[in-house]
């Protein structure tokens, strides 16, 4: 049978160096070779092909003609005989959407490392990676969702398959040292992969990452037909975050001090986020990587893809990752809560949320979410964030109506698998159930920039929901004692000592003020101003007070008059107000 076939060598750990080797039989004269300029999952250009550092075609009669045409594409002339084209890419980039290497982990994509052959897109893709040679990498071993070829020994380097380029690309590949664990679910095995050598409880982690398993597919009823194994490739580094679905198994990047620490049996916060992230990825498997907009049916990967469902797929992943560690068990009520807290005030703090509606969120992720500056805070929601919050309500609003979100996502699920869902799916189902009116209103919410109606929904769920003036930068709300602190409107970064200003909410004493960002602070009514003395300035001063400010704004010295008030951004303060509603709602049950 007739494939295409890659070979990946990294041949210079220190250069971050990776040879790849193409080959396969052209079925046209000419054929274009193209490298993705974004992978599915994160929606903003990345232009992969500019780490290609050389690149060559030839076949047994010598060197082809090979022309780019563009920044990611090249025409090849073919004779009738099989092509090798070799070509190397530099790896060094820290994140779980492209590729990285050094002497203790290489993180390789297909999607930024494989180039496509156009019309053979269908065929069978064959990845061949080899052990590198370094001495650093003698006890190396490999991990990928990637099918293993017979001939090929389990975590061991040799032959993946691909049943198509598509799926090629979503099946990331590390290497390294790793310890790694099992599970089982419904009679499919799952993988727990940990990079480099950590004080950690891998054993309590897999178990933690089973129940959250469960949970996730408690919402849908199975696991997906196709689904023959799943891997969690955890990359650990000293200081990192994110993570990136993929059809079997997802890349995900943390801390060691994420990881769960041997013999205390509390969950602290950084593993909690830490299971958050698994929980969200591992819900993807479902929703987006198989049910997915009808616009992500066929992707096209050499420019913006555009959809205006992203609150759908990312808020609502966001809404059920952290409500399947409640539900199964792993925090209580109270921690939840305050998860939920931290979440509602990320949104109703900045002014933002009057500033762009859902759907312009999610068409404009490629230019505005994924490229944030110092004005995102006033001009940028967030699909995550917001977008799982309109899932917590309109999950409020259908259990005061008999139903629940749980059952909308798996109507979603059933009617829309084969075909994707149209921008209008959720009011179509919502209207078919007898929902016309929440229907109506879930229109609104997306299409309006304004606030959610949390409070008035929320006590359904057996919650009450207050919002009180912001207090301090990284204000995340919850009750507080000091009713009388002042917070200016903006939000600094220390540099070298001083504090500069990095973002100014819109209409804030700040603002009102004249302060812009870059601004770096000197001194409070002649006092000087320190990264740490700050707020214990402004503490001394009663609300209405106006204060002169010393800056310098580039290289010029400036003051300015400041009036302290109580800020006009909002974080919420959320309390149980019927546990027996709450707790109906976070039990473990449909």
């Amino acid at each position: 049978m007739n494939s295409v076939r890659y070979q990946l060598d990294i041949i210079d750990i220190a250069a971050h160096l990776v040879s790849v080797t193409l080959s396969f039989e052209p079925t046209d004269e000419t054929h274009l070779l193209t490298l993705p300029a974004w992978i599915p999952g994160s929606y903003m250009i990345r232009d992969f092909a500019r780490n290609i550092v050389s690149i060559e075609a030839s076949d047994s009669s010598g060197i082809l003609n090979l022309m780019q045409q563009d920044k990611q594409s090249w025409q090849l002339c073919c004779n009738n005989e099989r092509v090798t084209v070799v070509y190397q890419l530099y790896a060094y980039d820290l994140s779980v959407r492209a590729a990285y290497i050094d002497d203790e982990v290489a993180i390789l994509n297909p999607a930024c490392l494989c180039l496509a052959v156009s019309g053979q897109q269908e065929l069978s893709h064959q990845l061949h990676v080899t052990k590198p040679q370094a001495s650093a990498a003698v006890d190396w071993r490999l991990a990928t969702g990637l099918h293993r070829s017979s001939d090929t020994e389990f975590l061991g380097f040799g032959c993946y398959t691909a049943q198509s380029y598509q799926q090629l690309i979503d099946g990331p590949v590390l290497l390294g040292r790793f310890d790694w664990r099992q599970f089982t679910i419904n009679g499919i095995t799952h993988y727990l992969v940990v990079t480099g050598d950590n004080q950690t409880d891998l054993t309590r982690f897999a178990e933690d990452l089973q129940r959250i398993c469960q949970q996730q597919l408690a919402v849908f009823g199975a696991l997906p037909d196709d689904l023959s194994s799943y891997w969690f490739l955890l990359w650990v580094t000293e200081d990192g975050y994110g993570g990136l679905e993929h059809l079997n198994s997802t890349l995900l990047l943390c801390s060691r001090f994420d990881l769960p620490v041997p013999h205390l049996p509390t969950i602290n916060d950084s593993y909690q986020n830490l299971l958050a992230l698994c929980s969200h990825e591992y819900f993807h498997t479902w929703w987006v990587k198989r049910l997915k907009p009808v616009a992500f049916q066929q992707y096209t990967l050499s420019n913006e893809q555009y959809t205006r469902q992203l609150w759908l797929y990312e808020g609502f992943t966001s809404y059920f990752d952290d409500l399947a560690l409640v539900k199964s068990g792993l925090i209580d009520d109270k921690t939840y809560v305050k998860t939920l807290e931290k979440v509602i005030s990320r949104v109703t703090r900045n002014p933002s949320d009057n500033a762009q509606s859902l759907t312009d969120s999610s068409f404009n992720a490629w230019t505005k979410f994924y490229k944030q500056d110092e004005n995102a805070v006033n001009a940028i929601a967030s699909y995550y964030a917001k977008g799982s919050l309109l899932a917590l309500c309109l999950d409020a609003a259908l259990r005061q109506r008999g139903s629940t979100l749980q059952q909308i996502v798996s109507g979603l699920w059933q009617r829309y698998l084969a075909s994707g869902t149209p921008d209008d799916a959720l009011m179509q189902l919502l209207n078919e159930l007898g929902f016309s009116d929440l229907a109506a209103k879930c229109q609104r919410w997306l299409d309006d920039a304004a606030p959610l109606p949390l409070a008035e929904y929320l006590p359904a769920l057996g919650l009450e929901l207050t919002l009180r003036p912001m207090q301090y930068a990284d204000d995340l709300g919850g009750d507080t004692d000091n009713t009388n602190q002042l917070f200016i409107g903006a939000l600094t970064k220390q540099q070298q000592g001083l504090l500069q200003l990095t973002h100014v909410y819109h209409n804030d004493a700040a603002h009102q003020a004249g302060l812009m960002v870059g601004d770096i602070l000197l001194a409070l009514d002649g006092r000087r101003i320190t990264s740490t003395n700050f707020t214990q300035l402004l503490q001394r001063y009663a609300s209405d007070s106006t204060v002169k400010i010393d800056f310098f704004r580039k290289d010029r010295l400036l003051q300015c008059s400041l009036t302290l008030q109580r800020s006009n951004r909002e974080v919420a303060v959320l309390r149980i107000s019927d546990q027996s509603l709450c707790s109906n709602w976070l039990a473990n049950q449909p």
